[in-house]
């Protein structure tokens, strides 16, 4: 999509909606859901792949990788095949040594892709580093050249800006859109562990879309990352300042992944009992920190009675020591493990007896032991009877 035909679409979406939503994705799977869902472009950043990897985004700064060949290869074989006509922005390293800023412009409109954005951006970086980069002409200055050739070659253009002054130089140079970045986005597995509080977000987000305003009124104003995490923070922002749309990535892509495969997991692994409250499901799914290990293999073994049981399993899926779990269970009932699995056994044999309408053997199976031998011999020693005898004496007293 040519950008001066986007520029009109989103500005469109804009007097309708009241906000448009960009999307980071790291798949040919997440851009179909997410264009499904009513997204109005889409951005290929290295990022976004990081975060399939599953890894954090600032994995895309450092150098593990390409990061404009792994965005290049990925959204041309995952992106391009799956999407018709949606515009796709790519996320471009200006910094890259290894390229002509022209040129590859050039490249990556005659590819398809609608626009660019500046990522990853030295705009992350302060103090000495930030500096050094500045120095050695690696530093925002770049990305501010970046924007002003794609603008020239008329490539739809989105700059990710940190404070006011690197909003200014950016609509001076043409930009179609000034996304405010507040960090790393927080929440979830890989989420930033502190993040700026909302309300300085939205400051510092009205003082530069102010100063943009006064420059050029049509620059669209978006902001992402930090704080901004949930619907209900953008609708705060739109609300309460001139933001104009969203960039999503790990908000949009990460976060509800790892929310939706974590409780799916949960649910497989459940025994049936979706109840968060039931100590089995909690241990099982690893959602106790303090777990009563004691309560639980005692309820393990009323839930589980009919079927093979052993300590050794019970060590493995709690990652507690057999001896450990031994003397948690004897310290909290006064009876070892195996003679409470025995006992409980025994009476629940007891219970199928009084009914009166099983064999033996079928009730020896129904408590846990194939080999009846070794259920009457168990039978014996708790009741002191065998398992017939036991039968006629307590049909015979009722």
């Amino acid at each position: 999509m040519r950008r001066e035909k986007l520029v009109e679409h989103l500005r469109s979406v804009i007097s309708i909606n009241g906000h448009i939503l960009g999307v980071a994705v790291g798949s040919g799977m997440s851009a179909n859901c997410v264009i499904e869902g009513g997204a109005d472009m889409l951005l290929a950043l290295s990022a976004g792949k990081y975060r399939q990897f599953g890894q954090s985004a600032f994995s895309g700064f450092l150098g593990y990788d390409n990061s404009n060949e792994l965005v290049y290869n990925y959204a041309k074989r995952e992106l391009f095949p799956m999407i018709d006509k949606f515009p796709i922005i790519f996320g471009l390293f200006m910094q890259d040594p290894c390229i002509y800023l022209y040129e590859y412009l050039q490249k990556i409109q005659r590819d398809g892709f609608s626009g660019v954005i500046n990522y990853p951006s030295v705009g992350f970086f302060g103090g000495k580093f930030r500096k050094a980069l500045e120095e050695a002409g690696m530093g925002f200055e770049r990305e501010i050249e970046g924007i002003r050739i794609a603008h020239f070659l008329g490539l739809f253009t989105i700059a990710y800006v940190f404070d006011i002054e690197q909003a200014v130089k950016m609509v001076e140079a043409g930009v179609d859109v000034i996304c405010v970045h507040f960090g790393i986005t927080g929440g979830g597995i890989q989420g930033a562990n502190k993040v700026m509080p909302l309300e300085i977000a939205m400051d510092t987000a009205q003082e530069i879309f102010d100063r943009v305003d006064e420059i050029n009124p049509e620059v669209i104003k978006m902001v992402c990352g930090g704080p901004v995490q949930t619907p209900v923070d953008t609708q705060v922002f739109y609300q309460n300042t001139k933001c104009q749309g969203y960039l999503g990535g790990s908000s949009v892509e990460r976060v509800p992944i790892e929310r939706s495969l974590i409780q799916t997991v949960k649910a497989f692994k459940s025994q049936g009992d979706f109840n968060e409250n039931n100590i089995i499901s909690r241990v099982l799914n690893k959602t106790d920190r303090e777990v009563n290990y004691a309560q639980f293999m005692k309820e393990y073994i009323k839930k589980n009675y009919q079927k093979c049981i052993r300590m050794k399993d019970l060590s493995s899926v709690t990652n507690i020591p057999v001896s450990r779990l031994s003397i948690l269970f004897k310290e909290a009932y006064g009876i070892t493990f195996t003679d409470y699995l025995i006992q409980y056994r025994m009476n629940k044999a007891k219970e199928y007896m009084e009914v009166g309408i099983y064999q033996m053997k079928e009730i020896a199976s129904m408590v846990g032991y194939d080999d009846y031998t070794q259920f009457s011999k168990m039978f014996k020693k708790v009741t002191g009877f065998s398992p017939a005898h036991y039968q006629r004496f307590d049909t015979f007293q009722r």
